[in-house]
């Protein structure tokens, strides 16, 4: 036998190399580029047809794969239909950092670690490289309604065309007794837009309006939309107008307008409040306008300093706020309530000793909103649509942020039709911990064996 060590080759060993490791890697991009979305269900709006915990794969051909470096897909051999399970990026964030795509370039999505963005203009001090760990977020839910239905919710219920949905898809459910006058329980009647479709600004509430904005957003991802609205009075500009008593439904979409409202006013809750109360405290227009200008709070910062990254985080600004902004605008126009009548609905409010009705202000002068879109700082009075969009709402109805609250979802937003769990982990209780290795021994005991595999459009 030869004994004679092989000598070493430098081309043997790049041709081991490339067809070990570097085609793997390039195919298995190749792979996630255009043809798989891996999603984990992180939360129970689509229940029981998909659980927390549920890991997913995505078919991203099925609509159309993305296009590198562009924000352009290629043509899929089909659009989202009533029933589909659909992957989307949810359209209540910003896309680029600060909603600012002149200012950012997007550099790479790092998949469970989050998107990385260059900053040509950072303050002094801070680091080019920025990191959106959390965003844009990917939602799930289901198709409901596309171009052209008639949509509407009552007490909770679908209606689709005029005829009222008793069942739900896959294994949906519908729970609440009580119902209230929350985006969740009351929609009232509207269109899905088709291409071609003109929406003009001046004949949409704000809270439509807001719709509307999230729509140019979506299909001008680089460019800046903004909802600028200012307030009126006997047709002068008083942006800084203090509502002596500004009232709000206790919803869970209102969370956001809740907490800064008791956060201003130094409030310290005495009871526990529940869904269906409504509050009152005095709040600035200027708050409103802020946000309804920029559509999100960043959570983290901006001017914070150091690091190798800066760090971004948002929370999205729900437009039902607006519908309460209108509605108070509306009660400052209003004849003033008889005393007792005040009286009575005051002691019926969960919190009326937070503030009492201003009945002085609803008598005059007159308030109106004036409201403009702006796309790259240019006002618009309409809008054409461009691309299909689509109303989404998860199987679980009560307990479901999907477009009841946000408005339609655009077809460039879509990232994959679900296709099938390949994995189900149960941890609920959060008893298994991989940062624990005394928790480990449960793993075969939270895995669903009985999901993996399943066919999500099979799911009923």
């Amino acid at each position: 036998m030869d004994q004679t060590p092989k000598k070493f080759s430098i081309v043997k060993f790049l041709k081991a190399l490339s067809r070990e490791i570097i085609v793997p890697i390039i195919l298995a991009l190749v792979v996630i580029q255009y043809v798989i979305q891996a999603f984990q269900i992180p939360s129970g709006s689509m229940e029981d047809s998909l659980h927390t915990g549920d890991f997913l794969l995505g078919l991203k051909f099925t609509y159309g794969s993305p296009i590198p470096f562009t924000n352009k897909h290629f043509p899929g051999y089909a659009e989202p239909k009533p029933g589909d399970v659909v992957i989307f990026r949810y359209p209540g964030e910003p896309e680029y950092p600060d909603n600012n795509p002149g200012r950012y370039t997007h550099l790479f999505n790092a998949l469970m670690f989050g998107n990385f963005y260059w900053d040509h203009e950072p303050e002094e001090g801070q680091p080019h490289l920025v990191h959106y760990a959390d965003g844009p977020k990917d939602y799930i839910k289901r198709c409901v309604g596309v171009a052209g239905d008639t949509l509407a919710v009552h007490k909770g219920k679908l209606f689709i065309n005029g005829v009222r949905q008793d069942t739900l898809p896959g294994r949906g459910k519908w729970t609440a007794t009580f119902r209230t006058k929350s985006p969740r329980d009351e929609r009232d009647e509207f269109v899905v837009p088709s291409v071609g479709d003109t929406l003009f600004v001046d004949s949409q509430s704000l809270e439509r309006l807001w719709w509307l904005r999230s729509i140019v957003q979506q299909e001008n991802p680089d460019s800046r939309v903004e909802l600028d609205i200012s307030l009126l009075k006997d047709g002068v500009e008083d942006n800084n107008y203090e509502f002596a008593n500004f009232r709000v439904p206790v919803e869970s979409d209102r969370g956001m307008l809740l907490n800064a409202m008791f956060t201003r006013n130094r409030i310290v809750l005495q009871q526990r409040l529940t869904q269906g109360d409504t509050v009152g405290a005095p709040m600035n227009f200027s708050y409103f306008r802020e946000l309804s200008r920029i559509g999100f709070l960043p959570l983290i910062d901006p001017h914070m300093k150091g690091g190798f990254t800066r760090q971004v985080s948002y929370v999205s600004f729900e437009g039902s706020v607006l519908g309460d902004l209108e509605g108070n605008v509306a009660m400052l126009n209003a004849p003033a309530a008889p005393a007792d009548t005040a009286a009575a609905d005051s002691s019926a409010d969960s919190l009326a000793a937070v503030a009492a009705p201003d009945s002085a202000a609803q008598a005059s002068p007159r308030f109106e909103i004036r409201r403009r879109l702006l796309v790259d700082g240019n006002p618009i009075e309409s809008y054409v649509v461009k691309t299909p969009l689509f109303f989404m709402m998860g199987d679980n109805r009560d307990n479901s942020a999907d477009s009841r609250y946000w408005g339609f979802v655009n077809l460039r937003n879509i990232r994959a039709k679900a296709f099938v769990i390949y994995f189900s982990f149960e941890n609920d209780d959060q008893a298994f911990s991989l940062g624990n290795p005394f928790t480990w021994w449960r793993i075969p005991f939270r895995i669903r064996w009985s999901r993996l595999g399943k066919i999500i459009s099979l799911i009923d």
